[in-house]
Parts: structure tokens; C-alpha cells; sequence
């Protein structure tokens, strides 16, 4: 396992409790690839990391391939900014049971748990939160309640999903899409 706590080049790091405990580790993943995992039991609503934003691909400042960028690692953030998403979180994984989800304050992002975590536990969020017309693939999480196809856009999840999802969107996602989500609101009454 190769120890997610340790700082990468450039000082880029996860902000863990002690450098010594880490909690976080990637190891391959029964999903896909290599994911991340808990080291010790993580409580509901401690943040998890948080994310780096510091690398941003633009037509200045493309991806490099020859030192592991790739398009699947980039994340796109409110502002239409598009950033390399650094180790840890470029291996956390999509589960339609996810257990931890991202939030934003200040311009910084920040992932954390939507519920008791295990030592042991894969730390999976659902692509679909804060999304609009992303990607879609072939589902492998290989939950109960797994959607079998994934798209990322919230609006195409079953109504009851995006009423239990409310309170685990990013506020900046609640703020640009409040017309949608209202009216989700007001068809459930």
C-alpha cells in the first residue's frame, strides 16, 4: 500500500491528522484500478482531505502525459476552471452507495464522510453529486442498489435519490441549480 499521507512533490498534501497515522492508503480496488482506503475507522462528517486545486490545465498549461497526466484525472470546478486531480483523490472511486461526498468553502474543496467509515473501507463518493451532463459508463460498484448505467448529472437520478442527496450537494451546486431543485422540492409535496 503506498502510504496517501505523505506529502507529494511539492509540499502537495492531504492535510491528515499526523503524518506518523496516516489515515488514508491506495491499494487496488475490487471496482477498478487502485482506490483509496481507510487505515483507521473515520467518523461521520470529519473531513476525510482536501482536495489540491493548485494545478490548473489550461491552453498555457496542458496536460503532460510523460509525467501521468491524463484527462480522466481532471476535475472541473465551478468558476469552468479545469484542475489535475493529485493522489489521493484521483483513485477515489464512484459507488451508487457512496460514503463520503465533496463540499466547498472559501474556494477550497474538501471531502468528507456521509457516514461512519470502517478501517479497511474503500472511501467511494457518487459521481453524479454536484454534475450536469458528464459522462457516462457501465456501473461496476456492484451494490444492491447499483444503477447499473452511470451518467454524472444529478437530474437523471431517480427523484427519491435527489431528495436524499440534498443535503450532501456542494453549496455552490444547490445555489446555481436552485430553480431545478425547488421545483424537485415543490413536485414532492
Amino acid at each position: 500500500m503506498e502510504a496517501a499521507a505523505r506529502a507529494g512533490a511539492g509540499g502537495r498534501g492531504i492535510g491528515v491528522e499526523s503524518p506518523k497515522r496516516p489515515r488514508l492508503a491506495i491499494a487496488a480496488s475490487p471496482i477498478q484500478g487502485r482506490g483509496v482506503f481507510a487505515v483507521e475507522a473515520i467518523r461521520r462528517g470529519a473531513v476525510i482531505l482536501r482536495m489540491d486545486d493548485s494545478r490548473v490545465i489550461d491552453g498555457q498549461h496542458p496536460l503532460r502525459p510523460e509525467d501521468g497526466e491524463f484527462a480522466i484525472h481532471r476535475d472541473f470546478l465551478p468558476d469552468g476552471t479545469v484542475t489535475l486531480m493529485f493522489s489521493p483523490e484521483r483513485h477515489i472511486n464512484h459507488s451508487c452507495e457512496p460514503n463520503s461526498y465533496i463540499h466547498s468553502a472559501n474556494r477550497k474543496r474538501f471531502l468528507l464522510a456521509m457516514r461512519e467509515i470502517a478501517a479497511g473501507e474503500e472511501i467511494f463518493v457518487d459521481y453524479a453529486l454536484n454534475a450536469v451532463d458528464g459522462d457516462e459508463w457501465e456501473c461496476r460498484c456492484n451494490v444492491p442498489t447499483c444503477r447499473g448505467y452511470h451518467k454524472c448529472d444529478f437530474f437523471t437520478l431517480a427523484p427519491q435519490l435527489q431528495r436524499d442527496y440534498l443535503p450532501f450537494l456542494d453549496p455552490w451546486f444547490a445555489e446555481v441549480h436552485a430553480a431545478r431543485i425547488q421545483r424537485l422540492l415543490s413536485e414532492s409535496l
